[in-house]
């Protein structure tokens, strides 16, 4: 098949661009630099100038220039008017917070991951809101089974057609539903709810026994069960849950199962600061 030379070039043009110093530049390169330049202004904990940078980097003054823009415009870097030199903005402060909190709940959540898999035998599941969808963070897999129904992190389930999904959803501001209900969605089997208000009216119901389940919604045979874990009260920190076959996890899942993930998502939200399961018993 020959090859369109015209396409050829309008896809090189789309990721190739040349920069006010004459250098070509792609997304990749430009990450590399901001990324290299919030590290250099970490390293030397105080405000710099411009020139400052460029020298430390190797890199031409209006290269940097047009990164710290983008950095400021974004909230990654602050610009003092009296100096005009550049810091670490209150963006990356927030970040940090929401990264430190992730990894605390991972770091207290692997020995329930553990102990879920060996005593169900099912393959255990975190995962963590984020803008109201849920992402896997950690997983123990099934070390019993024959066939392994294995989760991997980064792993990003469907918000309305997943045990995950509609939990994180059931938990997120009403704006947040609506928005994420408002897209076409898709369905991933023909056991998937894909009616928004199908879904919507499915929320209260999850906010008041704890969990949520979707049987064949991602994936035909296949069971999730997740139940919430709270911080700080009543804030929605991440769930916990169990994926294994149907014939393992019901349609209906059992009460022991539902029990089980429960307790073990209460006793991580107490670690949290939340007695949201003991306040309202599901």
């Amino acid at each position: 098949m020959p090859i369109n030379s015209k396409k050829l070039q309008s896809a090189k043009a789309k990721t190739t661009s040349v920069g006010e110093d004459g250098r070509k530049t792609n997304s990749v390169e430009a990450v590399k630099v901001a990324m290299r330049l919030l590290n250099e202004m970490a390293l030397a904990r105080r405000a710099m100038r411009i020139t400052e940078l460029a020298d430390l980097m190797g890199e031409t003054k209006p290269r940097i220039h047009r990164h710290l823009a983008t950095l400021k415009e974004m909230g990654m870097v602050e610009q003092e008017h009296s100096t005009e030199r550049y810091r670490l903005g209150w963006r990356l402060f927030q970040l940090g917070e929401a990264a430190g909190a992730q990894f605390d709940l991972r770091y207290r959540a692997e020995p329930y991951l553990v102990k879920l898999r060996d005593e169900l035998r099912q393959t255990a599941v975190l995962a963590i809101p984020i803008n109201g969808q849920p992402m896997v963070i950690a997983t123990s897999d099934n070390i019993y089974a024959r066939i392994c129904i294995s989760v991997k992190p980064g792993n990003r389930p469907l918000p309305h057609c997943s045990a995950f999904g509609r939990l994180m959803l059931a938990y997120a501001t009403e704006p947040a539903q609506r928005a994420l209900l408002a897209e076409s969605l898709q369905a991933e089997t023909e056991q998937s709810v894909v009616d928004p208000q199908t879904v919507l009216n499915r929320l209260p119901v999850i906010r008041k026994r704890f969990y949520d389940y979707a049987a064949s919604e991602m994936l035909l045979g296949i069971n999730t069960i997740a139940v919430p874990i709270f911080r700080d009260d009543d804030v929605l920190a991440g769930a916990i849950g169990i994926v294994g076959s149907i014939q393992e996890i019901p349609d209906p899942p059992p009460k022991a199962q539902i029990d089980l993930l429960r307790q073990y998502a209460d006793e991580l939200s107490v670690q949290l600061k939340s007695n949201a399961y003991r306040q309202t018993r599901p």
